[in-house]
Order: C-alpha cells, then structure tokens, then sequence
C-alpha cells in the first residue's frame, strides 16, 4: 500500500466535490490527519463490539486563507464556526500528492481559531463525526 503524503485540504459542499469552497494548503502535517476510533460496547460473556466510530479532525494551516477558485478567510467561510454558530456542514477531502491517494470524510461540521502558540499565526480547524460504520466516517 502506498504512503499517504499530503498535498492540501480540500472542503465541499458535497461528497462529489464539485462545488469545492476552496483548497487549504501550507497544512502542517504532523497534527493534520484524521483519526478514527471504535466505540464498544460489551455484549454476553464479556465480549465487545464496535457499536459506532468517532471521527476527529483537527488540522493546522500557516495559511489564513483559501486557495484555489475562492480566496476567501479560511475562518470567513461558511463552512467553519468561530462563534457558536452552526455552518454548512463540510466533506474534507484531505488530497495526496501524485503516488498517493486522497481521504474523504463524511459531512461534518467545522469549528475555528487562530492559534499563535508555535510562535507564528496557524489557522486551527476542528470537528468531530459520529458514525456507525466506518466507511460513513472515512474512506480512501
């Protein structure tokens, strides 16, 4: 299986990807990949089973805005909440580089920040999907 080396981030309205809002890119690699994560349960004779995952997304970008057909604030968009406020729900497409291949998620909602404690201005994008099979969460 090839290694997944990651070239930008890119969100959507939909799993299609045809009406992207914009491409991230300058994402520090080291705290940009999803996670994904069972959660048991336990049945007769102590045994557990996966009842549903968990999907968190954090990422970081030196970048503050969009790339790509739009330029817009990367926390300007529709797509991420700064305040409370319920955005668009996104589809992340977290794009490789050539000799890799892309991961996609499934329709989440994004929360943002500024961060400035790596001495520099980083764009930090959270969120967090629950989903009862894993293919709904993350597919390749």
């Amino acid at each position: 299986m090839a290694k997944f080396i990651l070239d930008k981030v890119t969100l959507s309205d939909g799993n299609n990807y045809d009406a992207d809002e914009g491409d991230i890119t300058n994402v520090i690699v080291e705290a940009s990949l999803p996670t994904i994560e069972p959660n048991q349960v336990t049945i007769e004779n102590g045994q557990l089973v996966n009842e549903s995952y968990t999907v968190n997304i954090e990422m970081r970008t030196k970048s503050t805005n969009l790339s790509g057909s739009k330029t817009n604030a990367i926390l300007a968009s529709g797509h991420v909440s700064t305040d409370g406020t319920l955005p668009i729900k996104s589809y992340i497409r977290f794009v490789g580089a050539s000799n890799s291949f892309n991961i996609s998620t499934g329709a989440i909602y994004l929360n943002g920040y500024e961060d400035y404690s790596n001495g520099r201005i980083e764009t930090v994008l959270t969120g967090t999907l629950e989903v009862i099979s894993a293919t709904d969460g993350l597919t390749s």
